[in-house]
């Protein structure tokens, strides 16, 4: 009985929005994600604005959610990024972020100020640009599949969106030349192939060579040739050599985000984890 319970257990999006054309993109690949989880919606303003705004694309985002019978609920007051937000998400519940960020001035978020919100998340955090969701948002998963022992995190969040929506997972895989890494790689791999087959997820597996020295960067191109329409992303914990010179992978991905949203997942110990 317990355990039904938790699979009731409502879902609850938070999108924050500064009513930008990268506000509204934000807000609607939040709505479009509500739908993919049949989950609630929570909009918070990063400017104080006592009454959702009635313009285009806004409200076009609202009334899907509303026609569909998903709550929207609009908390009217901005919150403190620094104070106010983390314990407001672990308050309500929040099982994902949605926000939109740019390379210059045109948003409230720039790269390097979403990245720095993301670091302190315990739920994965949806980063769009300015590109309002495709017809197919959400029906093509891409999933980077390295040699961490992290990988395993994004493998589940993942399988999610094929659980709740059906989404075709792709699986990208590299061969590496070092011994270990590949060992290493094989592992995550057969250890997400047997999940999937538990869980009758839909995937494919698509194993490449090393052309670059990081998978995050092969799948940018990777996601074009199939059609995906979302990267999972895992952050970085620890920095080596070449991210304090070179930055992390994810300073460099994120800058793709208006071609494709990216889910970026911390490797946290505490990591929200979805009860289904």
């Amino acid at each position: 009985m317990q355990a039904e319970e938790e699979k009731r257990k409502k879902l609850r999006l938070l999108v924050l929005t500064d009513f930008t054309s990268y506000g509204d993109a934000a807000v609607s690949h939040a709505a479009a994600m509500s739908l993919v989880f049949q989950a609630e919606l929570m909009i918070v303003p990063l400017i104080n604005m006592d009454s959702l705004p009635a313009h285009g694309r806004f409200s076009n985002a609202v009334q899907v959610l509303e026609e569909h019978q998903l709550p929207v609920i609009y908390h009217g007051k901005e919150l403190s990024l620094k104070k106010e937000l983390y314990n407001f998400m672990e308050e309500h519940e929040i099982m994902m972020l949605i926000i939109a960020a740019s390379s210059k001035n045109e948003s409230f978020f720039s790269y390097r100020f979403a990245l720095r919100l993301i670091k302190k998340m315990r739920v994965p955090v949806l980063v769009v640009g300015k590109t309002l969701p495709k017809e197919n948002a959400y029906q093509k998963i891409l999933l980077p599949l390295d040699y961490s022992i992290y990988a395993k995190e994004k493998s589940l969040w993942a399988s999610y969106f094929n659980r709740f929506y059906k989404s075709e997972i792709h699986i990208l895989s590299k061969k590496y030349k070092d011994e270990y890494l590949q060992n290493k790689s094989y592992e995550n791999l057969a250890y997400t192939e047997k999940l999937y087959e538990n869980l009758s997820v839909n995937y494919k597996v698509h194993i490449i060579n090393e052309p670059t020295s990081n998978l995050d960067f092969d799948a940018i191109l990777f996601a074009e040739k199939i059609g995906a329409t979302l990267i999972l992303s895992m952050t970085t914990k620890e920095l080596d050599v070449g991210d304090i010179f070179s930055g992390t992978k994810e300073s460099k991905t994120i800058r793709h985000v208006d071609e494709i949203p990216y889910l970026y997942i911390n490797q946290r110990d505490d990591l929200y984890v979805l009860c289904t």
